[in-house]
């Protein structure tokens, strides 16, 4: 993964915008993790740091689209990424809030933001945790494997467990 060092210590008290459009920042990651998903539109980001006197608060979004297979059918399909963020990033300080800092480092008495560490973390945490082609995805046949988003297959149904008759005749309202 690269590494993106921002300093934060002479930041201007009102903050700085910050723009990213190198690719890198995820595609290394994704090649270097083998995640099945590719970048369709170039991700970018915007980022603004405005710090504080313990630490700095960051804001922005991250845009672009990506390729990844549907749970439910494995077909792939594309994924528009557009997502917000806000976090407040302590400043290194103590060693009983060391385990809460994570991308501010401390080099030199000054403190610099991992950008491209961070702008990574905020790409895991918007990708779907369930990624579905549409809402009403029918996935596939269990017993012949056809999509049944784009045809009915043939297949014999197997019998509903009787022991679970008393819920089909349940009225949910």
């Amino acid at each position: 993964m690269i590494e993106l060092l921002i300093e934060t210590s002479n930041l201007p008290v009102d903050g700085r915008e910050f723009s990213f459009g190198e690719q890198r920042i995820w595609s290394d990651p994704i090649a270097e993790f083998q995640l099945p998903i590719r970048i369709a539109a170039p991700l970018t980001a915007e980022m603004r740091i405005q710090p504080h006197p313990d630490g700095c608060l960051i804001e922005g979004t991250i845009r672009g689209a990506l390729v990844m297979a549907c749970d439910r059918c494995v077909e792939e399909f594309e994924y528009a990424l557009d997502v917000h963020f806000q976090e407040f990033e302590a400043y290194p300080g103590d060693e009983a809030r060391q385990e809460d800092v994570w991308w501010i480092v401390a080099k030199d008495g000054l403190n610099y933001l991992n950008a491209a560490g961070f702008l990574w973390e905020q790409f895991q945490l918007a990708l779907p945790e369930k990624p579905l082609c549409k809402v009403l995805c029918r996935g596939v046949c269990v017993t012949c494997g056809v999509n049944a988003n784009l045809q009915t297959c043939d297949c014999d149904k197997p019998e509903p467990d009787a022991r679970l008759a008393v819920f089909r005749s349940m009225k949910l309202s």
